[in-house]
C-alpha cells in the first residue's frame, strides 16, 4: 500500500511540475486570444501620398470603394487623408487597402485602425487573428486605453517614416518578427492618442 501511494505521488508530481503548468496555461492563452478575440475595426483612416488634385483624390475614393469590407468612404483634401467606415462584422485587410491606393496610382503615408467602441483593447501579448490576417501589438500602452493602432509594416509608411521607425527602438524588435503565422500576414501595430 505505502508503495503504491509513493507511485502515485510521483507520478502527479512529473504530471503537475511547474514547467508543465506553464507551458499548457501559455497554450491556452495563445488559444484563447486566436479563437476569442473578437474584436472588431469599425473605422480605418488612410493617409495618401502623391496627391495633387481633386482628381488624385476622386481616383482613390472610388479605388477604396470597391474594397469588399468598406461601407462608407469620406475624404479630407487639405489633409490627403480618407475616413472610412467598416461593415459590421467585417474583417479589415491592410493589404487590400494598400493595393487600392497602389492601383490607383498612389502610396500609403499612413494607416490607422480603431476599434469598435464598445470593444476592448487589443492584447500586447498576443498576435489576434481577425479574418485571415494577424495583427500584433507593438509596445507598451502607457495606461491608455486608446483603440486606436497605426500599422507599422513597410509600405504602410512614408519611407523617411518607416527608416526612422527602423532606427528607434521599436525597430530592432520590429525586425525580429514574423511576417506570417500559419501563412496568414501579419501587421504590427502601434497604439496611437488621439
Amino acid at each position: 500500500m505505502y508503495r503504491w501511494a509513493y507511485l502515485r505521488k510521483e507520478l502527479l508530481r512529473q504530471i503537475i511540475n511547474p514547467s508543465m503548468i506553464k507551458k499548457f496555461a501559455l497554450l491556452l492563452l495563445l488559444f484563447w486570444g486566436q479563437q476569442f478575440c473578437f474584436a472588431q475595426f469599425s473605422q480605418v483612416t488612410l493617409q495618401a501620398t502623391g496627391l495633387t488634385c481633386a482628381l488624385c483624390s476622386k481616383a482613390i475614393h472610388q479605388s477604396l470603394e470597391k474594397i469588399p469590407f468598406v461601407q462608407k468612404v469620406s475624404a479630407r483634401l487639405k489633409e490627403s487623408a480618407f475616413e472610412m467606415s467598416i461593415r459590421p462584422g467585417a474583417s479589415v485587410d491592410p493589404a487590400q487597402i494598400r493595393n487600392a491606393v497602389e492601383e490607383a496610382g498612389f502610396f500609403v503615408g499612413a494607416l490607422y485602425l480603431t476599434l469598435e467602441p464598445n470593444a476592448d483593447a487589443l492584447s500586447e501579448d498576443l498576435p489576434v487573428k481577425q479574418g485571415d490576417v494577424y495583427y500584433k501589438v507593438m509596445g507598451p500602452s502607457k495606461g491608455n486605453r486608446t483603440k486606436t493602432y497605426q500599422v507599422l509594416n513597410e509600405h504602410f509608411l512614408t519611407e523617411k517614416a518607416y527608416s526612422k521607425l527602423l532606427a528607434g527602438s521599436l525597430g530592432a524588435s520590429l525586425r525580429e518578427q514574423p511576417s506570417l503565422i500559419e501563412g496568414a500576414p501579419v501587421f504590427y501595430l502601434k497604439i496611437v492618442e488621439r
